[in-house]
């Protein structure tokens, strides 16, 4: 069941029929402390152009929906009854809004009205431009991540082992880039995404629940002739993990891997990325056994084992 309430935002009201510069979509699920603020951010942020919000509700029991109503009556509310999922609660929201740009952002972010004018002015300016995004930082300002290239077998390798932290900080993301840039891809925590592009790719894939659905569109909007631009002055606060501890979120972000090569990159890579990923999970299931039976470490080893076993069964068969 979905219930969807429509509510005017008042800049579109003063100009009834004007089409807002961008739609903002936030998806929430039981983060009802990191969504208050990130709305206040927007709402107090000093934007000069002109925009609505939708909220996806992905059936949180936090009183998120209560929140809403009372502090935030002009937020277009799409209520969900269980959770659907990022990608299709995203896409719900965009379907649901008019505005020349979509704005896809993550609740427990908080943004500022100069980086969000940024990108719609670069979107007004640059019309082969499908995508933008900038900085995500840390909430003590340092920066958590830029832009990625798209995935490859050496840097999933480099991942899995760790050994890429100690190649470059923040791997596998650019964190230190001061430039304006044509790149691979950016995090869907700040993005925007031109109307236009969205209209000649199509949405998010549905199929990616969580983790690889940006990928996945920023992938198809280069294949389509579409540049995506990484902004340096743009950035948004991004706190990042507040739904899902990093034990249940290694098997999300390795299936929406894994959905990412079936897709684009075929059989053979496919089959030699879940060879890669079941193997160094194994090897990690050996190591956390003797740490359960020989260290004190046995509340988190059992942690280690039950998620690496949960990749292990995916790589086996993805579902």
């Amino acid at each position: 069941m979905e219930n969807i309430l429509t509510v005017a935002n008042p800049t579109i009201e003063q100009n009834p029929g004007l089409t807002p510069d961008m739609s903002i979509v936030l998806v929430c699920w039981n983060n009802k402390a990191y969504l208050e603020p990130c709305l206040n951010s927007i709402y107090e942020g000093g934007l000069r152009s002109s925009f609505d919000i939708v909220v996806v509700d992905n059936g949180s029991t936090d009183g998120s929906q209560a929140m809403l109503r009372e502090k935030f009556p002009e937020v277009i509310i799409i209520q969900n009854d269980h959770n659907v999922g990022l990608g299709k609660a995203s896409n719900q929201g965009i379907e649901a809004m008019s505005g020349r740009h979509i704005l896809l952002l993550n609740n427990d972010t908080v943004v500022n009205g100069p980086s969000l004018d940024a990108m719609v002015d670069f979107l007004d300016q640059h019309s082969d431009v499908g995508a933008v995004g900038g900085q995500l930082l840390n909430a003590d300002g340092t920066v958590q991540a830029c832009y990625n290239d798209f995935p490859d077998l050496v840097e999933d390798f480099l991942i899995s082992t760790r050994l890429g932290e100690m190649l470059r900080p923040g791997y596998p993301a650019n964190v230190t880039d001061k430039e304006v840039r044509s790149v691979d891809w950016m995090g869907s925590a700040c993005l925007m995404v031109r109307r236009q592009a969205l209209d000649t790719v199509g949405l998010l894939d549905e199929e990616y629940f969580i983790y690889g659905d940006e990928t996945d569109l920023q992938y198809r909007l280069k294949k389509a002739g579409w540049k995506n631009y990484y902004l340096p002055q743009v950035t948004t606060i991004h706190y990042g993990g507040r739904s899902m501890n990093r034990w249940g979120r290694r098997k999300m972000v390795y299936r929406g891997h894994m959905l990412f090569y079936q897709k684009n990159y075929g059989p053979l890579r496919t089959l030699a990325l879940r060879i890669l990923l079941g193997s160094l999970s194994l090897l990690k299931l050996l190591v956390w056994g003797m740490a359960f039976l020989f260290s004190a470490k046995r509340e988190q080893a059992k942690k280690e084992i039950s998620s690496n076993v949960d990749v292990v069964k995916l790589c086996w068969s993805l579902a």
